[in-house]
Order: structure tokens, then C-alpha cells, then sequence
């Protein structure tokens, strides 16, 4: 859910990154530095951001040139002064999530797509699958979003699916 968000403040819910390179070895604690065709820079990692700024479990940060935001699923925004008279108020999670719901809904009846739409979902699903493989690899991997598939490795390749035991089919 957090790449989810990620994605959706850079405007890259249509992609994934193109680089994932791990940090340190593949025991711990899990860190992947990807990178974007754009350039866009994205970490993730299993132990939090530095300060423990108490955003909520899905929390993300963004640092750019003019300062950083910090957010999470319990809507408190932490941030560089020079950003914080630029915040508006938040609505609390339990809104956030029943406009989903409504969102929803109204694109059943209209056919329209959701904020939050499966092709978003999938590619952020896809950034977090494609980030482990690194890590379990603990090597640089490059990927092409389009063949959904990686470009240096054949090994990483073979790891993005297992054969399924009979009589399973997809």
C-alpha cells in the first residue's frame, strides 16, 4: 500500500521503477534503492524512516530540493518548516477510506475508473516483487516495465513465477 502512495505523489501509477539495487546482504533489515525511468527516487525499507515520526504503519517520505513531507495511514503530515505553511488539513482515515468506498461505487454505476484502480494496484504490487528479487539476489537488477520483466538477470527472471502442482492452471 505504501509504494501505492508513492506512486500516486510522483504521478507513476502507470509504471514501475526501471532499477533495484539493493543495500547491504539479503539478511537484513531490508533495504532497495529503485530508481525511475524520470528519475524519480524511491527507498524501501522494512525498519521505518530515522526519527520514528509516528506517521502511521504505511508511512512514506518524499525529500526534494525545496524539503521533505512525511505522511502515513493515520494522516498526521510531518515536514520541513519552509513546507508547513503550505499544508492544508487532513480528513481522518476512517474518511479516507469510506471515499474509497464511495469512489467505488460511483464508478459501478458510471463505468468509470476508480482513484484507486487495479492497473495502480498491480504496478505497485509489481515494484514490490521486483524489489525482493534484488534483494534476495543482493545485486543491481534492471527491469522493463513494459515486458514486465528483468534485463540482466535470468536467474530473477525464473523468480518472478514457480511451477504450479498439478492439477492447478491458470
Amino acid at each position: 500500500h505504501t509504494v501505492d502512495l508513492c506512486h500516486w505523489a510522483a504521478e507513476l501509477d502507470h509504471t514501475q521503477p526501471v532499477e533495484y539495487e539493493p543495500e547491504g546482504t539479503n539478511v537484513g533489515p531490508y533495504k532497495v534503492h529503485c530508481k525511475y525511468a524520470n528519475g524519480v527516487k524511491l527507498v524501501m525499507r522494512d525498519d521505518g524512516w530515522d526519527g520514528a515520526l509516528k506517521t502511521g504503519s504505511c508511512s512514506f517520505r518524499i525529500d526534494g530540493d525545496l524539503g521533505w513531507v512525511e505522511t502515513g495511514d493515520l494522516t498526521k503530515i510531518e515536514c520541513s518548516d519552509n513546507i508547513r505553511p503550505l499544508l492544508r488539513p487532513t480528513e481522518a482515515a476512517s474518511l479516507a477510506l469510506a471515499n474509497h468506498v464511495v469512489d467505488f461505487i460511483k464508478c459501478i454505476r458510471t463505468r468509470q475508473t476508480p482513484r484507486a484502480s487495479a492497473a495502480a494496484a498491480a504496478n505497485s504490487h509489481i515494484a514490490c516483487h521486483a524489489a525482493f528479487i534484488a534483494y534476495q539476489r543482493g545485486k543491481k537488477l534492471e527491469w522493463d516495465p513494459d515486458k514486465r520483466q528483468f534485463t540482466n538477470d535470468d536467474v530473477a527472471n525464473n523468480m518472478r513465477s514457480r511451477a504450479l502442482r498439478e492439477p492447478w492452471r491458470i
